[in-house]
């Protein structure tokens, strides 16, 4: 970075490590927040992220996958080079497994965090209007995502801006391993004016 946009650059490497610590499947599979940085480090698209800063402290963030690509870009390399070839390749392919969600018609939002100090602020719904708009602009139908059907919070902001349950899935028995037993689907879609997309 050159002297006069260092700032600018260390707050985008922030938000990176801050984005992909804030993974709970990432945690579960490539281990604690000390081995997730040396792993994946921040191997993030910043344009697939907004972060929430609140007197200089990243407070929050969301990002979204786009046509089968997230905001987290693991690399093979470093999931060999830290567990194993074996070790490394299985979790590497974990990894693409839980990051390879959402259709080419919709955004589906894979992260989404509220630091809890900042929460009650209207910071997680600006968020959520924040990509609303990225649907729009990326000419897609919709965001999806999946909630737990226990985090009432989340789904009290999801639903304030107007996302609807459309589907809910039981995990059995995967959902022990990750603590989440029931997930509930949900999507949001951008209001119509005469028929067409807004």
């Amino acid at each position: 970075c050159a002297p006069s946009q260092r700032s600018n650059c260390a707050m985008v490497e922030a938000a990176a490590r801050y984005s992909v610590l804030q993974r709970a499947t990432l945690k579960r599979i490539v281990g604690s927040e000390e081995v997730r940085a040396a792993v994946l480090g921040n191997r993030v698209r910043p344009d697939r992220i907004c972060i929430a800063i609140v007197d200089g402290q990243i407070a929050g963030l969301i990002s979204y996958r786009m046509d089968g690509e997230g905001s987290v870009w693991p690399d093979a390399a470093r999931y060999r080079q830290h567990f194993g070839a074996i070790a490394g390749t299985v979790r590497y392919g974990l990894t693409q497994l839980t990051l390879r969600r959402g259709s080419p018609d919709e955004l589906y939002l894979e992260g989404f965090k509220v630091d809890a100090l900042a929460q009650g602020r209207g910071i997680g719904k600006a968020l959520l209007h924040w990509l609303g708009r990225e649907v729009i602009r990326r000419k897609k139908a919709c965001w999806r995502t999946e909630a737990s059907i226990t985090a009432d919070a989340a789904m009290y902001v999801y639903q304030s801006v107007g996302a609807e349950i459309v589907k809910t899935i039981s995990l059995w028995p995967i959902g022990y391993v990750f603590d989440r037993h029931k997930i509930v689907v949900l999507r949001w879609k951008p209001a119509s004016v005469d028929g067409a997309p807004a």
